[in-house]
């Protein structure tokens, strides 16, 4: 078995599939049903849904975004003009389940995926209501009708730093997730808040992969959902899969992008993935680099025919052209791949190395270039702090 790659979709999800279809990224996709509304992903290629899965993001139950009001299983849809509320919604869990599981048989999707609430603090009652309005209920049915002995059967686990924080906490969530004989794998979301667009936080990361490892020793197939490049050293917990995204909240959890706003954001600014710098870098100042020190830009810069039509690009690049996130899904799968023809110590090794030089490089730019802070290399020292920390244990 190796790492695999899933697109976890969002805006312009086209990018992913084309990803997917022409450039043979990644395993198959990650169906977003607040990004796209259910009579197209019934009309989508049954070759596409066949490898992929979909994520019915009861995250938040009464989010009132209107793609989830075309699903007729979505907690604040099935129960009407009052809305979501746990006592009413629980009456009609059985219900929910039967539709949400029929939805996916339908389609055909490779596994059978079970939803789950995310709450934002640490919850007292976190399984006891988990278990009731949700997997209980699915599990019932996909008993009932025996699905499990077809398809893999995938539990959703939404869960924060702070969580994993708590050894306890910790515990029981590990103890209740393998406790289901009929479930096959775990669906981890985990929420980091943080300051930097990378997660420059060793003891999380530590706490997160002790987690992933945990699952994975217990004979779960394990997906880490909404990853940024931080997934590459999940990849020592051991062979599991992990996604990719195009825009940063697809690859950075929150629960905002289920809540209706008005509130007009700007768009961020455009950035380029560095494999070599294992950071995406703001794409103007990656172009001011590549001009300055042509030298050192080659030793850091892995180019692809994307990144190439951007760099030539007549016209200014925005963070809604495809082009950076296609250079981005080509190079992250190259270093998953070649990450994966390594376990064990070897592979804590090859993993050490992509960091070690990645600090390398930006020894290298500091001497003629400062990168903005996103940009820079603040995240490197905890992930190599992080990759000690584990593989001591």
């Amino acid at each position: 078995m190796t790492i695999k790659l899933l697109h976890q979709m969002g805006h312009n999800s086209i990018w992913n599939k084309d990803s997917f279809e022409k450039d043979g990224v990644g395993v198959g996709l990650c169906y977003s049903p607040v990004h796209e509304v259910a009579k197209n992903i019934n009309a989508a290629k049954k070759q596409l849904k066949e490898t992929s899965i979909f994520d019915p993001q009861f995250y938040l139950p009464s989010s009132q975004k209107k793609k989830f009001q075309s699903y007729d299983f979505f907690p604040n849809t099935i129960l009407g003009e009052k809305g979501f509320n746990t006592i009413d919604y629980t009456a009609i869990s059985s219900e929910s389940a039967k539709r949400c599981v029929d939805f996916q048989i339908k389609n055909n999707f490779e596994k059978i995926v079970i939803p789950a609430r995310f709450y934002e603090q640490i919850h007292p009652k976190y399984i006891e209501q988990q278990s009731e309005s949700f997997v209980i209920p699915f599990i019932n049915y996909i008993k009932k009708i025996g699905i499990n002995t077809k398809k893999k059967i995938i539990l959703t686990v939404p869960i924060t730093s702070g969580m994993l924080n708590v050894v306890e906490y910790k515990i029981n969530i590990l103890n209740w997730i393998t406790s289901f004989p009929e479930i096959s794998g775990i669906y981890f979301i985990c929420q980091h808040d943080r300051s930097l667009k990378q997660i420059s936080d060793a003891s999380f990361l530590v706490d997160y992969m002790d987690t992933i490892k945990s699952t994975i020793d217990a004979d779960l197939e394990v997906i880490v959902g909404y990853t940024n490049t931080e997934s590459i050293l999940y990849t020592l917990c051991g062979d599991l899969s992990l996604t990719v995204g195009a825009f940063e909240n697809t690859r950075i959890f929150s629960l905002d992008k289920f809540i209706v706003s008005d509130e007009d954001r700007r768009g961020p600014k455009p950035r380029i993935y560095m494999p070599e710098l294992l950071n995406w870098v703001n794409f103007e100042e990656a172009k001011l680099l590549r001009k300055q020190s042509p030298e050192l830009w080659n030793a850091i810069y892995k180019p692809t025919k994307y990144s190439e039509d951007a760099f030539n690009a007549t016209t200014t690049i925005t963070f809604q052209n495809p082009l950076l996130y296609k250079h981005y899904f080509l190079t992250f799968a190259e270093q998953i791949n070649n990450i994966s023809k390594h376990s064990g110590n070897h592979r804590v090794a090859y993993v050490t190395s992509m960091v070690d030089q990645a600090i390398d490089n930006y020894n290298n730019i500091k001497k003629v270039f400062t990168l903005e802070k996103n940009g820079s290399d603040e995240h490197l020292i905890p992930w190599r702090n992080a990759i000690n920390l584990f593989s001591k244990r």
